[in-house]
């Protein structure tokens, strides 16, 4: 019946016990009331055994509760306790405001359908899962960012690089552990010693080549190179200005000034190589 998360059964007792008191009534009535036995209910109070669902409809209907939150308590715990389960305890405790999300696009979210809830009427767990994946990314990219710009600032192996070469650096290694993030799906929000190691695997490889290119193999990166180079800037520029005017494009008298207009777009276009995923890429970049 339940999925992955299963019911607590002393929280369910506690949750039956709250009702019995509100009720101010004694075990053998609450019992007597649901066609049970006083050591039956007994040992549902007291969470020694699960109370099953024919007993939970029972109380829900007399006190007005949803089996639901017998079950699982309240929808927003219910949806904590899941990501919780599944690896996701930190950002949860660090930004409660997925959780609310989640929920209000059980609710009232464009594609609302029935079949989203599960026997006791909360979420299905594949749900949550698809709403998690829509507003995570970007928590674990600033997470991931965060701890790159850290670890560039005060790496040994990177006290040689120019400011320039670090703002490069920060761009390459923030992209390369991104995509391993994104095809693995090994890390998580708040796992910070796994990031830092892949940060640190990338600083040393990094280092050891002791040049950075970015990867050629979409238009961002291809362009990231080329505008850090005089020379390849201007054939970029000629072959462009053939392209559009049928004439060459050459800096031997001049033209300088329009070279460093394109190398401009530099920064710019190290930004959005960092920020745009390959799959992103992909879908710009159609073969």
């Amino acid at each position: 019946m339940f999925g992955l998360l299963q019911p607590n059964k002393e929280k369910i007792g506690r949750r039956l016990k709250q009702i019995k008191d509100e009720m101010n009534i004694s075990f053998t009535e609450f019992g007597s009331r649901l066609g049970l036995k006083k050591p039956t209910i007994s040992s549902y109070v007291q969470g020694y055994n699960l109370a099953p669902i024919d007993v939970i409809e029972k109380v829900a209907k007399i006190s007005g509760r949803s089996v639901g939150w017998f079950y699982f308590g309240e929808i927003e715990e219910y949806i904590a306790d899941y990501l919780t389960l599944t690896g996701q305890g930190e950002l949860v405790k660090e930004y409660p405001d997925v959780v609310k999300q989640i929920k209000e696009e059980f609710f009232t979210g464009d594609f609302k359908n029935p079949g989203w809830e599960n026997e006791v009427g909360y979420p299905i767990e594949e749900f949550i899962d698809d709403c998690f994946a829509d507003f995570s990314p970007s928590i674990l990219d600033r997470y991931i960012g965060k701890i790159v710009t850290q670890q560039i600032d005060k790496s040994e192996k990177l006290k040689n690089f120019s400011d320039k070469e670090k703002g490069e650096a920060l761009a390459f290694v923030y992209q390369e552990v991104m995509d391993y993030v994104e095809m693995s799906g090994e890390v998580k929000y708040g796992e910070e010693e796994k990031v830092i190691r892949l940060v640190e695997d990338s600083i040393s490889n990094l280092a050891k080549r002791g040049k950075i290119e970015f990867s050629e193999e979409y238009l961002v990166g291809r362009l990231v190179n080329i505008l850090d180079d005089d020379v390849e800037t201007a054939k970029i520029i000629s072959t462009l200005s053939l392209n559009l005017t049928g004439k060459a494009f050459s800096p031997l008298f001049g033209g300088k000034e329009l070279i460093e207009i394109f190398q401009a777009m530099r920064p710019a276009l190290m930004k959005l190589y960092s920020e745009k995923s390959r799959d992103e890429l992909y879908d710009w970049f159609k073969k």
